[in-house]
């Protein structure tokens, strides 16, 4: 019972990141088009009815980092920085969440994990996915369809550098034109929603059904 509890929540979380994905991926590129009429935007269909829909994607963010947290925090060995052992291991073997049923909070309470850890080992995935992705994953306007520039963290502090470079982007493209933002931030944290529809869309369908 309790492994089919856990594919059960794994499915939920999965869903749930490919809802915010997908409309995270739209809202950006709404954005973008809205403030500049050269983008190309041809592969998809940009979200202008969702209401605040960057408010879930900062939530999201919010849990990735606290699955980061929540990693640092294990005592093991564990670097998942290869990306097919990666993606092997986080698609097919949960087992390894058992060592990290709680997390402390500032108060004297304890929260059970939920999420965080698919989230944040998704945003791995994602990120390590980003050089690799194909020409036609790539929907970011630009002369060549590539993220091979963008390099995919190898430390702790990279991670959290990335983790909060996203977060900045988010918050910011929601309250001021996409001209204003600084481009290659901007450009990364897209590329990392585009590394993580492709993810979604091509890698987790049997676990999303």
């Amino acid at each position: 019972m309790s492994n089919i509890t856990d594919l059960t929540s794994t499915r939920q979380a999965l869903r749930e990141l490919a809802r915010i994905v997908k409309s995270t991926r739209q809202t950006l590129a709404a954005i973008i088009m809205r403030d500049d009429d050269t983008s190309r935007y041809g592969r998809i269909t940009p979200s202008r009815t969702a209401t605040h829909p960057l408010a879930d994607t900062l939530g999201h963010i919010e849990e990735v980092r606290e699955g980061f947290i929540i990693s640092q925090r294990a005592d093991t060995a564990y670097r998942p920085f290869e990306l097919q052992d990666l993606v092997r291991y986080v698609l097919m073997d949960w087992n390894w969440l058992e060592g990290f049923n709680l997390t402390l909070t500032p108060s004297d309470e304890m929260d059970t994990v939920d999420h965080q850890l698919i989230f944040f080992n998704h945003a791995l995935i994602a990120l390590g996915a980003l050089p690799r992705l194909p020409a036609k994953a790539v929907t970011f306007p630009q002369r060549r369809p590539t993220y091979s520039d963008v390099k995919s963290p190898s430390e702790p502090s990279e991670l959290l550098e990335r983790i909060e470079e996203m977060e900045q982007v988010i918050y910011q493209a929601e309250v001021m034109p996409s001209k204003k933002l600084a481009r290659e931030p901007l450009r990364r944290t897209y590329a990392f929603f585009d590394a993580s529809h492709w993810l979604v869309d091509q890698h987790y369908g049997a676990l999303l059904s």
